[in-house]
């Protein structure tokens, strides 16, 4: 009797540690961009619940090659003074954040050179203008964004 629950415990352990698995792959998923006469478009619906809640696109890009990458989104005030939208990172083949200006920071629209050939990461979440918002911000307020992301490239 004692073996028969431990088999079934040790079942019950493993069953949870898949779907773990399942749910920590499924949201780290990047998904690949295709360019057809230079342009890849996206639009997609999300409801950020977390800061770290983010969309990730790989893309391969030549040295030498323009790009423009843009995320159109409607601004959503969390409160009155606070106008957040959807906007977006880049990073290089090696993973290091590439300067879309001044500094490294989150952008809705950005045109550049790519400096080496490689696959290109996007990845586009949520951003304020005022700082301080938490995740308990984004659970009780439950914004939602409705985004498109277009890739152009030369």
């Amino acid at each position: 009797m004692k073996m028969a629950k431990t088999n079934y415990a040790k079942k019950i352990l493993a069953a949870g540690f898949l779907l773990c698995s399942f749910l920590i792959s499924a949201s780290a998923q990047t998904t690949t961009l295709t360019l057809k006469n230079g342009k890849a478009a996206v639009r997609k619906y999300v409801q950020p619940r977390r800061l770290s809640d983010a969309d990730f696109y790989s893309l391969k890009l030549r040295k030498g090659q323009t790009v423009e990458i843009e995320v159109d989104s409607k601004t959503i005030y969390l409160w009155e003074e606070n106008p957040c939208g959807m906007g977006f990172d880049l990073f290089d083949p090696n993973g290091e954040q590439i300067f879309l200006g001044d500094e490294p920071a989150w952008t809705d629209d950005w045109y550049g050179e790519i400096e080496k050939t490689g696959n290109y990461k996007i990845k586009v979440s949520m951003g304020c203008l005022v700082g301080g918002v938490s995740d308990s911000d984004l659970r009780k307020k439950k914004p939602a964004f409705k985004y498109s992301l277009t890739v152009r490239t030369k």
